[in-house]
């Protein structure tokens, strides 16, 4: 990288880095320049048609509780509490089967959508809920964020199912290293 400096961050701004990593691919300072440089002030990820910004677990400080953490394969992606931890295990399944958030879409608990085009689908008979809890996942997909550990392990566990891996083998969201 032309005109790059070297500079040295503690465990902590690192950490952040990563709970803000959208992919794989993207570099720290990518990230960086993401979270510092100020995004216009219309369109992009996270807008609701009332011109409204989402909430997104990975960009917001929210409670911090327990030691959790994505384990992917051999990788294990920290996180800051379990929304941060259902965000980026979703996002990391997204990543990895392009075709997973429809067919996620269609899966749905008594009464509301695990994830869904439009943030007020996912509350079936109680559409406010949306403007509390709905977060957005990627571009035109939103997921509930007013889940439990048990409600976030359940869908968890369809979720890897959907895209042929195994739950607790292949992919996990561990809490103190303890698989939820």
């Amino acid at each position: 990288m032309s005109g790059s400096k070297q500079i040295g961050i503690d465990v902590d701004v690192h950490r952040l880095i990563e709970q803000n990593r959208l992919s794989f691919s993207e570099s720290e300072n990518d990230i960086l320049r993401r979270l510092l440089i100020a995004a216009p002030a219309s369109g992009g990820d996270g807008d609701t048609a009332a011109g409204k910004r989402r909430r997104s677990p990975a960009r917001i400080g929210g409670r911090v509780r327990g030691n959790w953490a994505v384990v992917f394969g051999n990788e294990r992606i920290p996180a800051t509490n379990l929304k941060n931890a259902y965000y980026v295990f979703l996002r990391r399944l997204a990543e990895h089967d392009p075709d997973f958030l429809p067919r996620f879409g269609a899966e749905q608990s008594h009464s509301r959508r695990y994830v869904a085009q439009v943030a007020e689908h996912l509350y079936g008979n109680s559409p406010h809920l949306a403007r509390t809890f709905a977060c957005t996942l990627v571009d035109g997909w939103y997921y509930d964020s007013n889940l439990s550990a048990d409600q976030v392990a359940k869908r968890a566990r369809v979720a890897a199912r959907l895209c042929g891996l195994h739950y607790g083998l292949d992919v996990k969201i561990v809490d103190n290293f303890r698989e939820i």
